[in-house]
């Protein structure tokens, strides 16, 4: 994909959230299963999308398991 295609992705993503009715990160999330790649939130660094955390900077990739993460750290349970 070049350059410009992937400066593209948010908009797009916007107009299919827009179109049925669900949020920008569903699609996202959508799209990172089907192409296999994900982009770091912080660095903008291309990573596989089965990973967690970015090779470049090591922040996490998807923003929905911060709070998962955050949890493990300070020990408390999930109930």
């Amino acid at each position: 994909m070049s350059n410009g295609e992937e400066r593209k992705e948010p908009i797009r993503d916007a107009m299919i959230a827009t179109m049925f009715r669900t949020d920008i990160e569903r699609v996202a999330a959508l799209r990172r299963a089907v192409s296999g790649k994900t982009r770091c939130p912080e660095c903008d660094a291309v990573n596989p999308a089965n990973q967690r955390r970015c090779d470049k900077c090591g922040s996490l990739l998807y923003p929905e398991l911060r709070d998962e993460e955050e949890r493990k750290e300070h020990g408390e349970q999930d109930w």
